[in-house]
Protein backbone atom coordinates (compact mmCIF):
# COMPACT_ATOMS: atom_id res chain seq x y z
CA UNK A 1 0.00 0.00 0.00
CA UNK A 2 2.75 2.29 0.89
CA UNK A 3 4.46 1.60 -2.56
CA UNK A 4 0.73 2.24 -4.11
CA UNK A 5 0.56 5.75 -2.30
CA UNK A 6 4.19 6.91 -3.51
CA UNK A 7 3.67 5.71 -6.79
CA UNK A 8 0.23 7.95 -7.40
CA UNK A 9 2.15 10.37 -5.59
CA UNK A 10 4.80 10.95 -7.78
CA UNK A 11 2.57 10.33 -10.77
CA UNK A 12 -0.03 13.19 -9.79
CA UNK A 13 3.38 15.12 -9.22
CA UNK A 14 4.07 14.69 -13.14
CA UNK A 15 0.99 15.56 -14.24
CA UNK A 16 0.86 18.90 -12.29
CA UNK A 17 4.16 19.68 -13.89
CA UNK A 18 3.12 18.59 -17.32
CA UNK A 19 0.05 20.79 -16.59
CA UNK A 20 2.02 23.78 -15.31
CA UNK A 21 4.08 23.62 -18.28
CA UNK A 22 1.11 24.03 -20.70
CA UNK A 23 -0.08 26.36 -18.40
CA UNK A 24 2.45 28.46 -18.13
CA UNK A 25 3.23 29.15 -22.08
CA UNK A 26 4.13 32.45 -22.84
CA UNK A 27 3.65 33.45 -26.74
CA UNK A 28 3.27 35.95 -29.67
CA UNK A 29 0.35 35.75 -31.67
CA UNK A 30 0.87 37.69 -34.65
CA UNK A 31 -0.63 38.23 -38.32
CA UNK A 32 1.51 40.47 -40.57
CA UNK A 33 1.50 41.01 -44.64
CA UNK A 34 4.79 41.22 -46.47
CA UNK A 35 6.03 44.35 -45.07
CA UNK A 36 5.00 43.11 -41.52
CA UNK A 37 2.02 45.43 -41.60
CA UNK A 38 0.13 44.49 -38.87
CA UNK A 39 -2.56 47.80 -38.43
CA UNK A 40 -4.09 50.79 -40.60
CA UNK A 41 -6.12 53.28 -39.60
CA UNK A 42 -7.17 51.49 -36.06
CA UNK A 43 -8.27 47.89 -38.00
CA UNK A 44 -5.68 45.18 -39.71
CA UNK A 45 -5.08 46.05 -43.05
CA UNK A 46 -6.62 43.05 -44.70
CA UNK A 47 -10.01 43.51 -42.64
CA UNK A 48 -11.93 41.01 -41.78
CA UNK A 49 -10.72 38.96 -45.35
CA UNK A 50 -9.28 36.36 -43.87
CA UNK A 51 -11.67 34.30 -41.45
CA UNK A 52 -9.40 30.84 -41.19
CA UNK A 53 -6.94 33.51 -39.72
CA UNK A 54 -9.36 34.71 -36.92
CA UNK A 55 -10.58 30.97 -36.34
CA UNK A 56 -6.67 30.03 -35.43
CA UNK A 57 -6.45 32.98 -33.32
CA UNK A 58 -9.88 32.20 -31.19
CA UNK A 59 -8.40 28.24 -31.10
CA UNK A 60 -5.09 28.87 -29.52
CA UNK A 61 -6.01 31.88 -27.15
CA UNK A 62 -9.74 30.54 -25.66
CA UNK A 63 -9.21 29.70 -21.98
CA UNK A 64 -5.73 31.22 -21.68
CA UNK A 65 -4.58 34.85 -21.15
CA UNK A 66 -4.07 37.61 -23.79
CA UNK A 67 -2.01 41.03 -23.15
CA UNK A 68 -2.29 43.58 -25.52
CA UNK A 69 -1.80 47.86 -25.34
CA UNK A 70 -4.48 49.61 -25.04
CA UNK A 71 -4.80 50.79 -28.80
CA UNK A 72 -5.07 47.18 -29.70
CA UNK A 73 -7.74 47.37 -26.58
CA UNK A 74 -9.44 49.87 -28.17
CA UNK A 75 -8.89 48.72 -32.13
CA UNK A 76 -11.28 45.35 -30.54
CA UNK A 77 -14.44 48.33 -29.56
CA UNK A 78 -12.52 48.16 -25.83
CA UNK A 79 -14.32 45.07 -24.66
CA UNK A 80 -13.05 42.68 -23.73
CA UNK A 81 -12.54 38.94 -25.69
CA UNK A 82 -14.38 36.21 -24.00
CA UNK A 83 -13.31 33.32 -22.69
CA UNK A 84 -9.89 35.19 -22.25
CA UNK A 85 -8.07 36.75 -19.16
CA UNK A 86 -7.68 40.03 -21.06
CA UNK A 87 -4.57 42.51 -19.73
CA UNK A 88 -4.23 45.59 -21.18
CA UNK A 89 -1.10 47.43 -20.84
CA UNK A 90 -1.92 51.01 -20.11
CA UNK A 91 -0.76 54.39 -17.91
CA UNK A 92 -3.90 55.84 -19.04
CA UNK A 93 -6.66 53.10 -19.20
CA UNK A 94 -8.54 53.01 -15.79
CA UNK A 95 -11.63 51.28 -15.01
CA UNK A 96 -12.24 49.42 -17.77
CA UNK A 97 -14.52 46.22 -16.84
CA UNK A 98 -13.55 42.85 -17.53
CA UNK A 99 -9.73 43.15 -17.97
CA UNK A 100 -6.75 44.10 -15.87
CA UNK A 101 -4.73 46.76 -16.71
CA UNK A 102 -0.87 47.07 -16.06
CA UNK A 103 1.47 49.45 -16.42
CA UNK A 104 4.17 47.26 -18.68
CA UNK A 105 5.12 43.32 -19.88
CA UNK A 106 6.84 42.59 -16.75
CA UNK A 107 3.90 43.68 -14.80
CA UNK A 108 1.24 41.58 -17.34
CA UNK A 109 3.63 38.45 -17.58
CA UNK A 110 2.98 38.45 -13.29
CA UNK A 111 -0.26 38.02 -13.41
CA UNK A 112 -0.28 35.43 -15.69
CA UNK A 113 -0.53 31.94 -14.24
CA UNK A 114 -1.74 30.26 -17.28
CA UNK A 115 -1.57 30.42 -21.12
CA UNK A 116 -0.76 33.78 -22.18
CA UNK A 117 -1.00 34.93 -25.42
CA UNK A 118 1.01 38.54 -26.84
CA UNK A 119 -1.59 40.36 -29.47
CA UNK A 120 -0.33 43.38 -29.78
CA UNK A 121 0.26 46.11 -30.67
CA UNK A 122 4.08 46.89 -31.88
CA UNK A 123 5.68 48.39 -28.75
CA UNK A 124 4.24 45.15 -26.88
CA UNK A 125 5.46 42.96 -29.37
CA UNK A 126 9.02 45.12 -29.49
CA UNK A 127 8.96 44.45 -26.09
CA UNK A 128 8.18 40.90 -25.72
CA UNK A 129 10.51 39.75 -28.54
CA UNK A 130 13.06 41.20 -26.13
CA UNK A 131 11.47 39.10 -22.83
CA UNK A 132 13.43 35.62 -22.91
CA UNK A 133 10.29 34.14 -21.10
CA UNK A 134 8.34 34.53 -24.76
CA UNK A 135 9.82 31.13 -26.29
CA UNK A 136 7.25 31.16 -29.16
CA UNK A 137 5.88 33.29 -32.29
CA UNK A 138 2.29 32.03 -33.79
CA UNK A 139 2.83 33.99 -37.14
CA UNK A 140 -0.30 33.92 -39.76
CA UNK A 141 2.57 35.62 -42.83
CA UNK A 142 -0.05 37.02 -45.35
CA UNK A 143 1.19 37.08 -49.27
CA UNK A 144 0.22 40.16 -50.13
CA UNK A 145 0.89 43.85 -49.17
CA UNK A 146 -1.12 46.67 -48.05
CA UNK A 147 -1.02 50.12 -48.93
CA UNK A 148 -1.24 52.42 -45.94
CA UNK A 149 -0.25 50.61 -43.06
CA UNK A 150 0.93 53.11 -40.09
CA UNK A 151 1.96 49.95 -37.72
CA UNK A 152 4.07 47.30 -38.23
CA UNK A 153 5.84 44.19 -36.29
CA UNK A 154 9.16 44.55 -35.52
CA UNK A 155 11.98 42.93 -37.43
CA UNK A 156 12.17 38.82 -36.13
CA UNK A 157 15.67 38.44 -35.45
CA UNK A 158 16.75 34.83 -37.02
CA UNK A 159 20.07 34.46 -34.53
CA UNK A 160 17.68 34.67 -31.84
CA UNK A 161 14.45 32.70 -33.35
CA UNK A 162 14.22 29.63 -35.33
CA UNK A 163 11.69 28.90 -38.09
CA UNK A 164 10.22 25.03 -36.46
CA UNK A 165 6.87 24.93 -38.69
CA UNK A 166 5.07 26.08 -41.80
CA UNK A 167 1.88 25.32 -42.92
CA UNK A 168 0.39 26.64 -46.44
CA UNK A 169 -3.36 28.00 -46.69
CA UNK A 170 -3.91 29.14 -50.81
CA UNK A 171 -6.79 31.75 -50.82
CA UNK A 172 -10.17 30.37 -51.23
CA UNK A 173 -14.13 31.25 -51.94
CA UNK A 174 -13.39 32.64 -47.89
CA UNK A 175 -10.19 33.37 -47.43
CA UNK A 176 -9.10 36.44 -50.09
CA UNK A 177 -5.43 35.78 -49.73
CA UNK A 178 -2.97 33.20 -49.26
CA UNK A 179 -0.78 32.74 -46.43
CA UNK A 180 0.76 30.89 -43.87
CA UNK A 181 0.58 29.89 -40.60
CA UNK A 182 3.95 29.64 -39.20
CA UNK A 183 5.74 29.08 -35.70
CA UNK A 184 9.46 30.38 -34.07
CA UNK A 185 10.84 29.15 -31.13
CA UNK A 186 13.29 31.04 -29.48
CA UNK A 187 16.98 29.10 -29.64
CA UNK A 188 18.99 31.80 -27.56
Amino acid sequence: MRLSCLVLSQLIEFSDNLWNTWAMKKAIIVAYDRNRAIGRGGDLPWGRSLPADLAHFKQLTKGGGIIMGRRTFESIGSRPLLDRKNIVISSRLTGAEGVLTVMDLPSALALSHYSIFIIGGARVYADALETPEIDTIYATEIDASFPGADTFFPEIDMGIWQETSRVRHPADADNAYDFDFVIYKRVS
